[in-house]
């Protein structure tokens, strides 16, 4: 089911306002505009929020490992959680207030929680908060975020692989910017649109697909016009991540890093190349609360 006010908005694109969009067919049900002055794609009509919610039932955790706890994780998941929470403390100065939006099963929260943060996870869908109370202690609340209240502010809110699935981005993030104090860090990670993988599949990138369940692509370009519509400085701009070199020999990522030690260095001197020039498939910017 489409919103039916998604459905009569007029053919601007939502970013920059440009009447110069275009529809991308990228299957039978659904489509993406296109802005040809900034580049910012995001689905037309947009799903319902039912729609969102009935993708993340428990099969799409069950699926993906994500039914054990931190401890059990994969180690390239592991090492990801770790890497985060390392630079935010080291942006922050120290442990400090986390709010985790887009939760899933807690283990972010929960690695927070282990290294000194008071931290807190809100998650929109059901399944994903009792599985969170099954396998950790991790504190994940089920709700929206605009349904939410807090007693606090933070010193970060993060969004994880979240903000590419919103209807309204830029309201939450200012929202976002209404929890955070002075100074206080935004981070957001998601599928790079400018990527090497993304411009060499095309419409055949397979976060077109509505099982993925997004409803915007970002560049670096246009997520950090976003941040700055909503009150924030970006600070870090990073994108990492190639095509998976094990993929001719049926090898998953895990197997890559796990099992093939010359694979994984190879894999690893890829990651690294195509990152550094914003080639990357993973895009994650890090930014701060404007004064201003």
């Amino acid at each position: 089911m489409r919103s039916e006010s998604a459905a009569s908005r007029p053919a601007t694109c939502y970013l920059c306002g440009s009447p110069k969009t275009r529809l991308l067919i990228a299957n039978q049900t659904y489509s993406f505009q296109s802005c040809a002055s900034c580049g910012f794609r995001m689905e037309d009509p947009l799903p319902s929020p039912r729609d969102d919610d009935e993708l993340y039932g428990d099969e799409f955790y069950r699926e993906r490992g994500l039914e054990v706890g931190l401890d059990e994780q994969n180690p390239i998941m592991r090492r990801l959680i770790a890497e985060r929470l390392r630079l935010l403390t080291e942006l922050n100065g120290s442990p400090g207030t986390l709010l985790d939006i887009g939760a899933g099963t807690g283990l972010f929260v929960e690695a927070s929680t282990r290294a000194g943060w008071r931290a807190l996870g809100i998650e929109t869908s059901a399944a994903a908060t009792r599985i969170a109370a099954r396998i950790g202690t991790s504190s994940v609340r089920h709700g929206r975020l605009e349904d939410v209240s807090f007693e606090e502010k933070f010193d970060v809110v993060t969004l994880w692989d979240v903000l590419e699935h919103l209807a309204d981005p830029r309201a939450t993030l200012r929202r976002i910017r209404e929890l955070l104090n002075d100074g206080g860090l935004v981070a957001v990670s998601l599928p790079n649109v400018a990527g090497l993988k993304a411009r060499a599949l095309g419409l055949r990138w397979r976060y077109y697909r509505r099982e993925f369940g997004h409803v915007s692509h970002f560049s670096p370009e246009t997520l950090a016009i976003l941040l700055e519509q909503a009150g924030f400085d970006p600070v870090q701009v990073r994108t990492s991540g190639a095509f998976n070199l094990g993929k001719p020999f049926h090898l998953d990522p895990v197997d890559v890093v796990t099992k093939h030690r010359v694979l994984a260095r190879l894999q690893s001197m890829a990651d690294g190349a195509v990152g550094r020039v914003g080639l990357g498939e993973d895009l994650r910017v890090i930014a701060r609360r404007s004064n201003t």
